[in-house]
């Protein structure tokens, strides 16, 4: 939820204390609209 709401995965990583990133990722669910959404931000 925290990377829906735009915190960036490093940041969910510190704070889950993981060392490597890959743990992290093998956790984050992140809603596909919110990723459309993102993208249409950055490229417009």
């Amino acid at each position: 939820m925290a990377i829906d709401k735009g915190i960036s995965v490093e940041q969910v990583q510190k704070v889950l204390g993981h060392i490597k990133i890959d743990t992290t990722m093998e956790y984050a669910m992140v809603n596909q609209n919110n990723v459309k959404n993102s993208h249409r931000k950055f490229i417009t």
